[in-house]
């Protein structure tokens, strides 16, 4: 028996020899092995949802966005790159249809005023779920070394309903979406240098700024992702020079610091040049389109005063009164004049004010020229409003704020459902709609059907978004308990990961003071601190269970 025992234990060494002698010849075959099954993972939810849940449509705003020629409202008023880079699957899949039919191919003149038909739309959201699968695998595979730690990522995150229900919608919140997730995965590549940045990293870094503010305006708060990163390591290397131990060690941290220093003044003047390259990209589509450019932040603005219409009228009329002393415009003061004549009548009541003193004029130059007028007087009219906000207007934004951190994922899914579901029961509103089969297939309660009827959706429902942040300080404070038993530092990756949640939630709150409270507003924020979580709980897996190597 014990010769027998010995011989199977000769037999295991023997196996377990030539394994390790198979992976180490082909350590390429196994990374690629192990990023396809973390790929499944990830792609797993996409492949059922395209099966199962026609494409979703996040409300008239997405219909606008893919169907409306270059313009003031496909420029200005939402970021142009998804307006126009969605036509291109849009083709394809009308362009498919006709030669399946025999009929010619559209012209160039399909992406002035697409045509939608359910090819189109399907290429279109197949598109963005392959966008997706791919960010989030280049994101987990940035947060970790180890094998079963992307995995349980990525099992994690398949487990999440929030991003693939965006990607099976259409609307520019699902690109901003991917490409934040890009620009997350590669600021994490960035702060894992601990000398110096490679210039392809910033580079990158700074075209997919770049495309995120295309995408939304409001992702120019992004820009202060990195330098609010490298501020916080710079103030904790400094604050720790007087505790070190040695003059040897004190030299090295302020020279850490002041290296940490440059790297924010690096990533400053990377974000601010980024923000004057969208700003004159806008302003070169405006020239192209024949259309004057003008910031749309007035008739964003416009949106938040819905807020008044909660108030009694004695107290609207008065905030209206104390804020138009503010200005010495007549223009200004006769804007004022109109909102407290209109009497509140439903939701976007302050904009329908205002839109009844555009007269729709049969030329286009003409109607731009108005609106352009229009935007010009709103601007005027929100800086009276904002600078500086009243306490009625800061309760709004107080209010708002607090329904966002009370927020939970399958809220935020929901109103995709439901917007898709309005626009089933709406058809008059969006004429192209009706040919598609989300639209001709379906009633609006079989489309909220779907979201009652499949618990993946609903799996996230207890977890707020202050609950979620709780988590993210739990895994916080057992990283820094792990890494003072290992002696690592780790302060790159918790100023990484703080950076990114209090963008997020800045984010939130300028949304907040710009506009009422939408579910979809959480989306930034939700996202952005899922991304931290994860660098967090990557880097605390590598501490526990990877051979030490001290890391910045």
């Amino acid at each position: 028996m014990p010769e027998l025992e010995q011989s199977y234990s000769l037999v295991w060494l023997r196996a377990f020899y030539h394994l390790r002698s198979w992976a180490s010849a082909k350590p390429r075959l196994l990374k690629l092995s192990a990023a396809i099954v973390v790929g499944a993972v990830l792609f797993g939810p996409s492949v059922w949802m395209l099966r199962v849940i026609p494409p979703l449509w996040r409300d008239l705003d997405a219909y606008l966005q893919v169907t409306q020629p270059p313009g003031t409202a496909t420029i200005l008023i939402w970021g142009p790159l998804y307006c126009f880079a969605a036509r291109i699957p849009l083709y394809l899949g009308y362009a498919l249809d006709c030669l399946t039919a025999g009929a010619p191919f559209p012209g160039p003149g399909f992406f002035l005023r697409p045509s939608l038909t359910d090819s189109g739309v399907l290429l279109l959201v197949l598109s963005q779920h392959v966008a997706l699968g791919f960010s989030a695998l280049y994101l987990i595979a940035s947060t970790s070394r180890l094998f079963l730690v992307r995995l349980m990522l990525a099992i994690a995150w398949a487990a999440n309903p929030l991003f693939y229900v965006f990607a099976n919608c259409v609307g520019s919140e699902t690109l901003s979406m991917v490409f934040v997730l890009l620009l997350g995965a590669i600021g994490l590549r960035i702060i894992q240098h601990r000398r110096r940045v490679p210039r392809k990293q910033w580079i990158l870094f700074g075209v997919l700024l770049w495309l995120c503010i295309l995408t939304r305006h409001i992702n120019a708060v992004l820009a202060a992702v990195m330098p609010l990163t490298f501020l916080f390591l710079t103030a904790f290397r400094s604050i720790a020079v007087p505790f070190a131990g040695s003059q040897l060690l004190c030299r090295w941290r302020r020279l850490r610091a002041r290296s940490d220093l440059w790297k924010a003044s690096v990533a400053i003047a990377l974000g601010v040049t980024c923000i004057i390259f969208a700003n004159a990209s806008l302003r070169a589509l405006s020239a192209a389109a024949h259309i004057p450019y003008h910031s749309t932040v007035g008739f964003t603005f416009l949106f938040r005063l819905d807020f008044l219409a909660a108030l009694p009228a004695e107290k609207r009329n008065q905030y209206l009164d104390e804020v138009a002393k503010r200005t010495s415009s007549p223009e200004v003061k006769k804007a004022f004049s109109i909102l407290r004549s209109a009497a509140p009548n439903g939701p976007n009541w302050s904009t329908q004010a205002f839109a009844k003193q555009v007269q729709l004029s049969p030329s286009p130059r003409e109607w731009n020229l108005q609106v352009a007028k229009l935007c010009l007087l709103l601007n005027r009219v929100a800086q009276a409003c904002l600078y500086p906000p009243s306490k009625l207007l800061l309760s709004a934004v107080v209010s708002d704020f607090k329904k966002s951190q009370g927020s939970t994922i399958p809220s935020l899914v929901q109103q995709l459902f439901a917007t898709t579901a309005f626009h089933v029961s709406h058809r008059g509103l969006t004429p192209n709609y009706a040919s598609l089969s989300t639209f001709r297939d379906n009633s609006p309660a079989q489309i909220m059907a779907i979201f009652e009827k499949y618990s993946y959706f609903h799996r996230w429902a207890r977890i707020s978004y202050v609950a979620f942040l709780f988590l993210w300080f739990i895994n916080l404070a057992l990283l820094a308990v792990l890494t003072k038993v290992r002696k690592e530092e780790v302060a790159t990756v918790f100023s990484y990961a703080a950076a990114l949640m209090l963008v997020g939630l800045l984010m939130m709150l300028a949304n907040c003071f710009l506009n009422v409270f939408q579910a979809r507003y959480t989306l930034p924020m939700w996202e952005l601190t899922i991304v931290s979580l994860a660098v967090l709980f990557g880097k605390t897996m590598d501490v526990c269970f990877s051979p030490r190597i001290p890391s910045g």
